[in-house]
């Protein structure tokens, strides 16, 4: 049932049922108030208008009293039965006047025709099933209204058609004509109120859109702003403290030139020279990944020998991994096709890559392999060492992003290598993974690029000048 008590055809939108609630109350109460007020004059005015006919006051007290019931009922939230009530009451007022005159020996008149007025009303204030069962009602009425005239009027059979049967079938007719227009009515507001419903709908999904970005955007500034205060505070920390030893050790230097200041002054030199070169390391690799990221860096694409990279790595790693008691294996396959890509950044690669090898192995050996998998050459590192959590994995290739394994933390860095290395391969159209197991080891892989087959579009700026 909708709010005034009529069957609606299938499941209604809440925002449509409430629109068609406050039309029909509205429209109630200007009926209800109306007709309380025309009563009202009515008996003020009978007196003078209508003298000898004392049935007239009873009918207008009659639609008075239901006008004013409807009101009570309207402010009760008894919206069905006052709409129901209001035009019921408005029908059997006129009738009630038409048989009066009847009783009187006086011509219907053309009364009857306020009956399909009711019909209109009903049509506005009840469903278009109801509208058409009032109707019906009405016709009822004015049957009774004829049966009523045939009976007590003198009329001859010719008079009777002519003042009594025309008008009341022609308002009959008029009783369906009105319950057709006010189903038509209702028809089109019903359209109307199912696009308003359709496009508030449509608004509501754009705003659960809208919000829904927004949240997603407000993390994603929480999570930016998240990391750069934790890239200032780490790159002040590792900043700073090379540039306080800096200065400490400036302070010896000018302690001058004496033989027994000799010593100290070569410390300090040395430490000086060493720090300087960890803060020019650490803003070398903030500009490289700032490059990357951007797409500036100039590529100096070429196609290229992936054995002769890792000979040339794995040679200035030999001495240092050698002096740590690990070992180094080379698993390269025979046959491998020139790779396509920029030799200076694919060597820092696999320094990346073997150096954090190196530092997280305590004992065992570092492996360097290189295969054919398709159309591309996959390079990989592996080693025995302290090995990354399952948690930690997804992780690793994040700007600024150090694992919380003590030998990590021992060590300095910024979190910046794997993913400058990770964004070089990328910008070769190929891809890094890792597989990784506690206490067991750790194997990067990385996929590039054949360089017999055409080479990926935009893996760098002077890719077209290379070819």
């Amino acid at each position: 049932m909708s709010e005034t008590g009529e069957k609606s055809q299938g499941q209604r939108p809440a925002f449509e049922e409430e629109l068609e609630q406050r039309r029909k109350s509205r429209l109630l109460r200007i009926m209800a108030i109306s007709g309380a007020l025309v009563c009202t004059l009515s008996l003020v005015l009978l007196p003078i208008l209508s003298s000898g006919y004392p049935a007239y006051y009873f009918v207008t007290a009659f639609q008075l009293l239901c006008c004013v019931l409807a009101i009570l009922l309207y402010r009760r939230r008894r919206l069905a039965l006052a709409s129901r009530l209001y035009p019921v009451s408005v029908s059997l007022s006129i009738v009630g006047f038409i048989i009066t005159r009847i009783y009187y020996e006086q011509v219907s008149g053309y009364g009857v025709y306020y009956l399909p007025m009711t019909v209109l009303a009903a049509g506005m204030l009840l469903s278009s099933k109801y509208t058409f069962r009032f109707a019906t009602w009405t016709a009822g009425l004015i049957v009774v209204i004829a049966v009523v005239a045939r009976a007590m009027l003198p009329f001859d059979a010719n008079q009777y058609r002519t003042e009594v049967l025309g008008p009341l079938i022609a308002a009959g007719i008029l009783c369906y004509l009105m319950a057709l227009v006010a189903w038509l009515y209702g028809s089109s507001l019903e359209g109307a109120l199912r696009q308003l419903s359709e496009r508030s709908q449509q608004l509501e999904l754009a705003n659960q859109e809208i919000r829904a970005f927004s949240a997603t955007l407000q993390d994603k500034v929480e999570e930016r702003t998240g990391e750069l205060r934790e890239f200032v505070s780490m790159v002040a920390h590792d900043l700073r403290n090379p540039l306080t030893v800096i200065r400490g050790y400036t302070e010896v230097l000018k302690e001058g030139q004496a033989p027994a200041s000799r010593e100290r002054q070569m410390r300090a030199l040395r430490a000086i020279t060493a720090n300087v070169d960890h803060m020019l390391y650490l803003t070398d690799d903030l500009l490289a990944l700032s490059r990357l990221e951007s797409g500036t860096v100039e590529f100096d694409m070429g196609a290229i020998p992936v054995e002769a990279l890792i000979e040339q790595v794995s040679a200035g790693f030999q001495p240092r991994l050698a002096e740590k008691g690990l070992g180094l294996e080379l698993e390269i396959a025979t046959d491998l096709p020139l790779i396509w890509g920029d030799s200076l950044h694919l060597t820092r690669v696999l320094n990346n890559l073997v150096g954090n090898a190196y530092y997280y192995t305590p004992s065992g050996e570092v492996t360097i392999g290189a295969h054919r998998v398709n159309c591309s050459v996959e390079v990989s590192v592996s080693d025995t060492g302290i090995g990354i959590p399952q948690e930690e994995q997804g992780y690793l290739f994040t700007r600024f992003f150090r694992g919380e394994h003590p030998v990590v933390r021992s060590r300095k860095g910024a979190g910046l290598g794997l993913p400058i290395a990770h964004s070089i391969v990328e910008a070769h159209g190929g891809r890094m993974w890792v597989e990784s197991e506690t206490g067991k080891g750790t194997t990067i892989r990385f996929t590039l690029p054949v360089a017999s087959d055409i080479p990926p579009v935009g893996i760098g700026p002077n890719a077209s000048q290379a070819q």
